[in-house]
């Protein structure tokens, strides 16, 4: 047996043909929005992609900032985005743990549908690297189930195949000095198994 999961371009996004042409819409629709609301605050100089995948939303951050990185650990995942984003900057990492660029270094960092795959202290180490790298007055988006009640498979084999839907009250109480300074419901396509699949969070400066 394998000791982890090897994630796949039709586990992060589980509809194919027209839902996901649709879904992929949405998601974009809505990262320019935060991406917008952020750029109130000051110019997004560099933005980073923690857990990229194949690249489906790292474009949209390029829209704002002019150095936009990707951050991913798996191969083929990350091959993948590199064929099809070929301009990018596109890192593959053992760990979205340990990211290898500097403190303070982004004004905007972005989590799409990540954490909610690992368990708690693996998130909250991540969580702790985003504060490492982002800039004072800088700006984090999460994009993450929040319904408590959400758990599937065990976290103490979480590489295997884990979620885990958390509050944002407990992302907040993780990234002081930040605050959620806007939440909405993610949206996707209509007749999804699931109403809830998660929410927008924008943390900003107190």
């Amino acid at each position: 047996m394998s000791d982890r999961k090897v994630w796949t371009p039709s586990d992060v996004v589980d509809v194919s043909g027209p839902p996901a042409l649709l879904r992929n819409y949405l998601e974009q629709r809505d990262v320019r929005h935060f991406l917008q609301w952020a750029a109130r605050t000051g110019p997004l100089l560099r933005a980073y992609d923690i857990g990229c995948g194949f690249g489906r939303l790292t474009p949209v951050l390029a829209e704002a900032a002019p150095t936009v990185i990707g951050f991913e650990r798996e191969v083929s995942l990350i091959d993948t985005a590199r064929r099809l984003l070929p301009s990018f900057e596109l890192v593959h990492v053992e760990s979205l743990e340990s990211p290898p660029v500097d403190d303070a270094s982004a004004q905007f960092v972005m989590s799409f549908t990540v954490l909610q795959h690992m368990p708690d202290e693996r998130a909250g180490a991540v969580l702790g690297e985003i504060l490492r790298v982002l800039a004072p007055g800088g700006h984090v988006l999460l994009v993450e189930e929040t319904d408590p009640a959400l758990e599937a498979g065990d976290p103490a084999h979480a590489d295997l195949g884990y979620t885990r839907g958390r509050s944002w009250n407990w992302y907040e109480q993780r990234l002081p000095p930040l605050r959620l300074a806007v939440a909405r419901p993610r949206e996707i396509e209509p007749g999804y198994v699931r109403k809830d699949v998660g929410t927008y969070m924008l943390f900003g400066p107190a």
